[in-house]
């Protein structure tokens, strides 16, 4: 037990490096990585030996988010202690400077404005549960309210120093992409529709157009672009599956594909509207910044773990990081294989399948992994504790049973309110397909998963309990009524129009 458990706090201690930014400026490439223990900025400085990597301010605290200006500014966001009420600090070489925060309010970084003397972000200051918008002016170190709003508000790019785009998030699938004047902010909605809709992503190309990514009136989100003299918008790309990644820069559009889990990097050119596939990726692209020299992407794939890469767009890898991996070589990392198969009404649901690279004649024993959400997606990236559990020999399978993203709008919505119980089928036959192929053993079985996955986890063991051997339910929806008290007071509505479809069921009660 002893050599287990050194093994899993091996894998547990695994490093990563994420958020890549390139600035063009120094030739520099910024990134965040936990290397020492907390995850801080790192820069790295091409040498002739390769790479050299730096801590480029003196910041010990974890840092979430960076945005780096076209004045040698750094602003970023950091918290105490795990406990994700955000702050706010630009930096310059040695000297940091508290923009808003420190005092229990949670503050979400925006954007610098072309010029780099404003800073944009949201914060719920003034009553604890409403973001509203915030300027801060460089020049003059102030910060001003720009935009009282109810619930959530995310600020995004610049059209001008005058003028920001910003996302109002109505639900976590319903947005828009507002049009704020900084001097008195007036505010217009430019994608204002009916039914639901995911407008985000806003990127100006001019002070006319702007790109974004939206699946009004669609299944799955594409790109359009908006016009802002004639109040109108159209698609320009539209995919098979969710786009979920933009950029922009001189009249070459950058974008990544969530296809079945894994990522695709395409690119389109705006003069001729023609478009090409430069990456296929075994694993998912979680960032992408152009430059003049290609592009650079924070890539998560089973093979490496989380990791910097450049792409130059034949589609040619460069690695830039090369996180410790503590004693366990990346070559004994296992990719996932896709399987899909038909649940109790016919519907096709897909999902991962590890299988432990030591060799058995017999079924492997297996853990049926649940992500959270219920409106996530289990892809294809790496996963510390599946690794582990893999190099014991035990498989594992993950489902993206009904009420995944990744697969539709529709298909987010199969698991609404009374249809909640049929995401619990969906499990229940994805054990049934694999056990029949031969691919685990039904005898020995482990299901797993938290928050969400962790409802999932308890519903399983109450509903099929003959199925399992044991079950790990991780920080999993128990009682909705603690579950929405307890909740921070911002998240409540958010929270509460995901879960309160959440039925009752003899054996786990979730209301009392």
């Amino acid at each position: 037990m002893r050599e287990i458990e050194t093994l899993v706090r091996r894998y547990l201690a695994i490093r990563y490096a994420i958020s890549g930014s390139y600035d063009d400026a120094e030739g520099a490439i910024y990134y965040l990585s936990d290397v020492t223990g907390e995850q801080i900025l790192w820069k790295a400085i091409r040498t002739p030996a390769g790479y050299r990597h730096d801590i480029p301010i003196p910041w010990e605290r974890r840092i979430n988010s960076y945005k780096l200006s076209p004045t040698g500014y750094i602003a970023f966001s950091t918290d105490v202690d795990g406990d994700e009420r955000w702050s706010i600090y630009i930096a310059r070489g040695n000297t940091i400077k508290l923009v808003s925060g420190e005092d229990g309010t949670i503050n979400n970084l925006g954007e610098w404005s072309p010029s780099g003397r404003y800073l944009s972000y949201s914060s719920n200051s003034r009553n604890g549960v409403d973001f509203d918008l915030y300027v801060y002016d460089i020049h003059t170190g102030k910060t001003s309210k720009i935009l009282e709003n109810d619930g959530l508000l995310s600020p995004s790019r610049w059209i001008s120093d005058g003028e920001l785009l910003a996302v109002k998030i109505y639900t976590y699938q319903d947005t828009d992409i507002l049009l704020i004047r900084r001097s008195d902010g007036s505010t217009i909605n430019l994608t204002k529709h009916s039914g639901e809709a995911h407008n985000r992503s806003p990127i100006p190309i001019d002070d006319r157009f702007f790109i974004f990514i939206t699946n009004d009136g669609e299944e799955f989100t594409g790109i359009a672009i908006y016009d802002l003299e004639k109040k109108s918008w159209r698609y320009i790309v539209k995919e098979s599956w969710d786009v979920e990644l933009i950029d922009y820069r001189s009249g070459v559009l950058a974008y990544v594909v969530n296809e079945d889990g894994s990522s695709v990097f395409k690119l389109y050119t705006l003069g001729d509207g023609s478009s090409i596939e430069v990456l296929r990726l075994w694993g998912t692209i979680d960032d992408i910044d152009l430059f003049s020299g290609g592009a650079l992407l924070s890539i998560n794939s089973p093979k490496h773990g989380q990791e910097i890469f450049i792409a130059d767009f034949s589609g040619l890898l460069e690695r830039v990081t090369y996180s410790p991996k503590i004693g366990i070589s990346e070559e004994s990392f296992i990719s996932p294989e896709r399987f899909a198969y038909r649940s109790f009404d016919g519907l096709e649901i897909h999902g991962l399948l590890y299988k432990p690279s030591m060799i058995s004649r017999e079924p492997r024993p297996a853990v049926i992994y649940l992500h959270g959400g219920p409106e996530s997606q289990e892809r294809v990236v790496f996963n510390r504790i599946h690794q582990a559990l893999l190099s014991l020999g035990i498989a594992i399978a993950t489902p993206n049973y009904r009420g995944s993203s990744g697969y539709g709008k529709s298909f987010i919505h199969l698991d609404d309110v009374d249809k909640r119980i049929n995401a619990v089928h969906d499990v229940y036959y994805a054990v049934e397909h694999l056990s029949k192929k031969g691919e685990i053993d039904p005898n020995r079985l482990c299901v797993m998963g938290g928050s969400y996955g962790g409802y999932l986890t308890l519903m399983m063991l109450s509903i099929y309990p003959d199925m399992w051997r044991c079950g790990v339910e991780i920080v999993g929806i128990v009682n909705l009524i603690t579950f929405i008290r307890n909740t921070g007071a911002w998240r409540r509505r958010y929270r509460d129009s995901r879960v309160r479809g959440i039925p009752r069921f003899t054996g786990i009660s979730c209301l009392s």
